[in-house]
């Protein structure tokens, strides 16, 4: 088909994206002394995402996709005799900041009479976390899902939603070696070569 012939395609992202710290604060139940020492006791997170991507189709039915992802900062705050607290002058927060480099593959299935994809994704992200306590990279599995639509040969449209696992270990301060879930909903906008 002549929407498919451009196999090349390189574009931007935007939307609404979230990591998962709020799973280190102990539900109300669960709350003590010994839970205040290591965890946080509230997290902020959540809002925009953006990023570029870039992808080469073998087939109508079958891509490669690259793709940088920036997450919104999340802000936790510790209790004033925590871990952290003790570890680091007195200071009860901390912004934490997140961003993926991934490699997917992608199989499509075209929507009959339509230019109108669906698909489904999956491959391996590069999770980077850089904080005041942290700045490491871990390699997780990633999986996505969604519409797409070529809206002239060249240009091609996105509604795209992506899971990324994120990494954590019992220890006493377990937001030491915390890598956040990531969820993320974005509208894509490609050039296609």
């Amino acid at each position: 088909s002549e929407a498919f012939r451009n196999p090349i395609y390189l574009g931007i992202e935007g939307g609404y994206g979230a990591t998962t710290w709020e799973g280190l604060v102990p539900s109300e139940k669960n709350q003590n002394p010994a839970m205040m020492l290591s965890t946080p006791k509230s997290v902020t997170e959540g809002g925009a995402v953006w990023g570029i991507f870039a992808g080469y189709e073998f087939l109508p039915y079958f891509a490669v996709e690259a793709n940088y992802m920036r997450y919104p900062n999340a802000k936790l705050s510790f209790d004033e005799f925590s871990i952290y607290a003790f570890d680091h002058d007195g200071y009860t927060e901390l912004s934490t900041h997140t961003e993926t480099v991934s490699l997917m593959g992608k199989i499509m299935l075209v929507i009959p009479t339509t230019t109108i994809r669906a698909y489904s994704s999956a491959g391996i992200a590069d999770t980077h976390r850089w904080d005041e306590m942290n700045d490491k990279w871990r390699i997780t599995p990633t999986f996505g899902l969604g519409f797409n639509y070529n809206i002239t040969p060249h240009i091609m449209t996105e509604l795209a939603g992506s899971y990324t696992a994120g990494y954590g270990e019992a220890q006493l301060d377990p937001s030491f070696s915390y890598m956040p879930f990531l969820y993320s909903v974005a509208l894509r906008l490609a050039y296609r070569f």
